[in-house]
Parts: structure tokens; sequence; C-alpha cells
């Protein structure tokens, strides 16, 4: 009933003079996949053009506020060295991020970084959903990819549906005892909490969620500014039949 009511007063601008700011949060780690981070965030530039649209902020959050780079891996690697050429500079530390409305957390390899840093991530990702030393918890968070195993092993799937990258599917619906992982979705809205398949799903995830928000006109004009073709049906997965996945229940 209380995230109800959050996603009411979300949706409606119910919350006084400060509703006319919607606070997103982007987090960044090493080894972060580009577009699972930058694809949804173009999705909200659109947004944030038009004159009718609620005015949106945006913090880039990292544990630290030094560059952080999609590398991650074998520094003498050809790749790490093209990844490491692609910097992104924080706004925000986890101490500084300010109260967010929705925290969007992107897959990639930096998932995979030691159980310290994941740790960080995961006690960061818990105390933004759930609130804590005054913060206001989430209305929404939104992850893409295998960020879902961020939000697996930070406790917060319980009871949920949820999905994720079809090529890790066993590696992440492992993580939990009682989600239902749904092999065929594109994404997934479960209460407050979005998750997405691979990579490109999370511009589909964000489109839908844009027309869940701020209603379908909105998601339109939006997907007609960035000349995006989506997904418009969020069961409808073909990599699900591709890498062979099939639901999860309760990571069985």
């Amino acid at each position: 009933m209380y995230l109800a009511a959050r996603d009411m007063d979300f949706e409606n601008g119910e919350r006084g003079t400060e509703s006319r700011h919607r606070s997103y949060g982007l987090l960044l780690f090493p080894g972060f996949e580009v577009l699972d981070a930058t694809g949804p965030t173009e999705l909200l530039n659109c947004l944030s053009q038009h004159s009718a649209a609620p005015e949106l902020q945006m913090s880039v959050i990292s544990s630290n506020m030094e560059p952080v780079t999609p590398a991650f891996g074998a520094k003498t690697s050809a790749g790490y060295k093209f990844q490491d050429m692609q910097v992104f500079m924080p706004t925000h530390t986890f101490d500084t991020v300010p109260n967010l409305d929705v925290l969007i957390v992107p897959g990639g390899a930096g998932t995979r970084a030691s159980k310290a840093e994941t740790k960080r991530l995961c006690d960061f990702i818990r105390s933004q959903y759930y609130g804590s030393e005054g913060r206001d918890p989430l209305r929404y968070i939104f992850s893409v990819c295998n960020g879902t195993k961020l939000l697996a092993e930070a406790g917060i799937l319980h009871g949920h549906r949820a999905t994720t990258n079809k090529k890790q599917w066993s590696e992440v619906t492992g993580l939990t005892r009682d989600t239902h992982w749904v092999a065929r979705a594109r994404w997934v809205a479960s209460g407050n909490i979005w998750t997405c398949s691979g990579v490109s799903a999370g511009m589909d995830g964000m489109a839908a969620f844009i027309e869940k928000v701020y209603g379908e006109r909105a998601a339109a004009e939006v997907c007609d500014d960035a000349e995006y073709i989506r997904h418009v049906e969020g069961d409808d997965d073909p990599f699900a039949e591709r890498f062979r996945c099939s639901d999860v229940l309760g990571g069985s």
C-alpha cells in the first residue's frame, strides 16, 4: 500500500512544488555496459526537452569522484585500451547523492568485481531502495541486463517477478530463492521494480516506463525524437529462445 501511494504521487504530481522535480540517478562502476546506461538516459534526455514534461534532474553516481570507464579485465588487452578511453564523470558519490525518485542500474562485466566492490554497490542499492539515514525510499528502481544481478544480491527481488540478460540467464537466476524469473520477458515491471533483458532491451523498458509514468503520448514523442522503433510487447524477447531460457521460480 505504501509503495502504491508513492507511485501515485510520482505519476500524478501530488507532492506540491517539489513534485515538479523528478530526481533520477544513474549508478556507474568500472566495467559498466555503455548502452545499458546511455540508452535509457537518452530517452530521458528526449523527455526533458518537452515543455510539457516535468523538470527532470539527473545525478551520475559512483563510489568516488574518479572518472569511470566501461573497461574491465586485463589492462593489456586491446579491448580494455579501447574502452578505457571512454570516460564518464560522476556528479555525486554514494555519500553525497541527493534524494532520488528513480535509480538506474546498468549491467556489464563490472558486476563481477571483487566481493568487496560488489558489496559496496549492493549496500548502496539496498539503502537507496528502502531509504536510510533520513532519505526517502526510491519510487522506482530500474535495472538493465545483468544489472539485475546486483538487485538480486542486494536482496530486493524477494517475492517479485524479474528478468535479465538471456545469455547469462543461469548465472543470475540462481541467486534468489523466491523470485519468478520470466524468460520470455523483454522487461518486467513488478511493483516499483523494473528489470530489463540484455543491453538494448533497456531502451524498450525505459520507453514502457515513460509511458506508464508520463503517458502514452510522451512515450511516442520520445521514441519519435530518438527515431527509435521500440518493442511494445514486454513478453516477447526472441533471445529467450535463442539461448534456450525458461522460467525459473525461486532460483531452483
